[in-house]
């Protein structure tokens, strides 16, 4: 099958070639030249026509679209900006009339009050016409000089110096004193009694009142002379000029 096939198409090519000669030695058919048809002057005049209202038909649709924007733009501005409600003078009469009459009767409610205290006020002057004022006048203070004492001090100036017992001597006069005063002719009482007294006065006041203070336990018998004797010279012993 396979070289018939091959054999018929050798004879395929074979039969094109010798056609192909034939076409070439022929002379090739002039093709007619077609003429254009005359345009007439009425169709370019239409053709023309035609052009403007093109243009004048694309101007009116611009100026259509410029005023649908305007308008669109004027109508965004309107709704964006707030609209300022219109004064209501019909509600600031209706509320100045309320209150006048709130005020009026305020006015009418607080005129009792005021004839309810008149008349307790008249009623308690009533009541007070026959009440006796009572003033009372403030005491004065008397203001009496104190008497000055002997041990008050006489003012200014230098002081006269007193005879007293020396405080640096306190424990000799502490010690002799006790040996003085452990004498059995004394009771045992009085001993302390004596020893604190004869020192407090002579070494406070002065050695006169020491003296004094012997001298008045001598006449109450609770010292003999001998006793009181040794004391006033301890005493003048231990003094000083203070």
């Amino acid at each position: 099958m396979e070289p018939r096939q091959t054999v018929d198409a050798n004879d395929f090519r074979k039969k094109q070639e010798e056609a192909r000669k034939r076409l070439g030695a022929q002379p090739a058919p002039t093709a007619p030249t077609a003429q254009k048809p005359a345009v007439q002057a009425s169709a370019l005049n239409a053709k023309t026509d035609t052009q403007t209202i093109q243009q004048v038909s694309r101007a009116d649709r611009l100026a259509e679209l410029r005023k649908q924007s305007q308008e669109s733009v004027k109508k965004t501005e309107s709704i964006l900006e707030p609209e300022t409600p219109p004064p209501e003078p019909e509600l600031q009469t209706s509320v100045d009339v309320a209150v006048e009459t709130k005020e009026e009767s305020s006015i009418e409610i607080e005129t009792p009050e005021i004839v309810v205290e008149t008349g307790l006020e008249e009623a308690i002057h009533a009541k007070n016409v026959f009440k006796q004022i009572v003033t009372e006048t403030p005491k004065k203070r008397e203001h009496r000089r104190r008497r000055k004492s002997k041990h008050d001090d006489s003012g200014g100036g230098r002081q006269p110096k007193v005879k007293k017992l020396n405080r640096q001597r306190y424990n000799d006069y502490k010690y002799a004193a006790r040996d003085i005063l452990e004498d059995d002719r004394v009771a045992d009482e009085h001993r302390s009694n004596l020893l604190g007294q004869i020192w407090a006065k002579g070494e406070r006041i002065g050695i006169e009142a020491s003296l004094e203070f012997i001298s008045e336990k001598e006449e109450q018998l609770i010292i003999d002379e001998q006793i009181a004797q040794r004391l006033r010279d301890l005493v003048k012993a231990l003094t000083t000029r203070r």
